[in-house]
């Protein structure tokens, strides 16, 4: 019998004890280290209500193109963006703008039944979201630990429906909850480095990060066996997946997003960290939008828990602990109130999806597109983040990702046509990016989710939804 197969048998007990986290990882980087190279994933990023047309379309400008004014944000990874112009969701199934939008968008395939309640407007998932999809048929994508990974950042909405909450489905009306507190998110990547049953090992986890220990305080003993070993060529990285995991528990303590190094300076921490979840008291009922002032803003904690949830993927992502997630900043009836960004109303807090029904108010896109342009200024750190870091086996977190900056509708009138979609990432995977690709006529959004298949691998993905729901993949090189 080899060394390996022994080390093999050594490692798949280490799983039945807990560290299976990092037992498989050291068996993937040894993977790398025969060449297979960094991992692929593919992370989906939600924001919600669509856009504001004028202020969101680009104009050409040479090889490259030039930013609107609710996209500038992007300015930092634009090398690493393709926008496209002239996109559809293509509906209509059954269910409400968002409720139906959202769903589509996600699995690809007309609505055709309700949830009953709920506003009488909230659809089932007719399939797969394309996240789940693309996991089951991409070999690229499989193999680590967690197979997927799904969060959220709010979680209030209108009547209670399901569908604009859920981005992820295992299948038809299979519906997978999002992690909406990022300690809890933390726990599920890495609280399988402690060992014990999983239940033992989150409350074990939440006791040590109370104390302010670390998680591989419970596993020092494991650590010490694996790289007793593991040949010393892999020595380095099994100590950069420790760096990496003590640098995110600073961060998650500080209350702060972790960046390459843990060298970043976080936003200050709210007092408590309380998600803002669904309830009786927030939900607007029955399309009375006229519930559009807030007492307090939300927008710092929002931020605060998107930074949080974003360390933890990227964490993930570069000890390679899962390949696939969905980030959601929230459901597209969003109830996130922002301060400042109505038009000369400084101290005015006004709810962002109810003033987006205000359609006779001459305030109202100005609004729309201070809060889509905050999403923009948002996610662009975010993704900052992955392009500033370097992954496993060579390039950057970013250059190994697709990422497609995704939205429900295309605009707040709960139409889908012209749709805001860009795509972030996957230079490794054969996208060619920085550019601004203008389609005439529209394309069906599913031709996206097509050439994100090819680029993953997925031959046999040639259709997706019935036949006016696509017309082929677009060409990302």
């Amino acid at each position: 019998m080899t060394y390996r197969i022994r080390r093999r048998h050594f490692l798949g007990g280490l799983c039945g004890l807990g560290a299976a986290g990092l037992a498989s990882w050291l068996l993937r980087a040894e993977a790398r280290a025969e060449g297979a190279g960094s991992p692929k994933r593919f992370l989906v990023i939600h924001h919600p209500v669509g856009t504001v047309r004028a202020n969101w379309t680009c104009k050409a400008d040479g090889a490259g193109f030039a930013l609107s004014r609710i996209l500038m944000p992007f300015a930092p990874v634009q090398s690493h963006m393709l926008v496209f112009d002239g996109m559809d969701i293509v509906a209509p199934g059954v269910g409400g703008g968002h409720e139906q939008g959202t769903v589509t968008m996600m699995t690809g395939v007309r609505t055709r039944e309700l949830y009953p309640g709920n506003g009488g407007d909230d659809p089932k998932a007719a399939g797969p979201s394309v996240d789940q999809l693309f996991l089951a048929k991409s070999p690229l994508l499989q193999g680590a630990a967690i197979a997927s990974l799904q969060v959220s950042c709010d979680d209030r909405v209108d009547v209670g429906e399901l569908s604009t909450r859920r981005l992820s489905y295992s299948g038809p009306a299979a519906p997978m909850a999002p992690y909406l507190v990022p300690h809890l998110t933390y726990e599920r990547v890495f609280g399988t480095l402690v060992a014990g049953s999983a239940d033992a090992s989150s409350e074990a986890l939440t006791r040590a990060r109370m104390l302010k220990k670390s998680v591989l305080d419970f596993s020092l003993g494991d650590l010490a066996k694996l790289r007793a070993l593991a040949p010393k060529s892999e020595h380095e990285r099994l100590d950069a997946h420790e760096a990496a995991i003590r640098a995110l528990e600073i961060e998650l303590d500080k209350g702060g997003a972790a960046t390459n190094g843990g060298g970043c300076t976080p936003p200050e921490r709210p007092p408590t960290l309380t998600p803002f979840v669904d309830s009786k008291k927030n939900q607007i009922g029955n399309g009375n939008y006229s519930t559009v002032d807030a007492p307090t803003s939300d927008q710092e904690l929002h931020e605060q828990i998107g930074n949080l949830h974003f360390a933890v993927i990227r964490a993930a992502f570069l000890c390679d602990l899962t390949r696939v997630a969905t980030f959601q900043w929230s459901p597209g009836t969003n109830h996130v109130s922002f301060k400042g960004m109505y038009p000369n109303q400084a101290d005015s807090i006004k709810m962002h999806h109810p003033v987006s029904h205000e359609f006779n108010n001459t305030n109202t896109p100005e609004f729309l597109t201070k809060v889509d342009t905050w999403y923009s200024d948002r996610t662009s750190k975010l993704l900052q983040s992955l392009l500033n870091t370097d992954d496993i086996a060579g390039g950057k977190l970013l250059d190994n990702t697709l990422v497609p900056y995704v939205t429900e509708v295309a605009r707040a009138d709960h139409s889908w046509n012209d749709a805001p979609f860009c795509l972030f990432g996957g230079s490794a995977l054969g996208v060619k990016s920085n550019r601004l690709l203008k389609y005439s006529p529209r394309r069906p959004l599913n031709d996206l989710w097509l050439a994100c298949a090819k680029a993953l691998q997925i031959p046999d993905l040639t259709t997706l939804g019935e036949k006016d729901m696509y017309t082929g993949p677009l060409n990302l090189g």
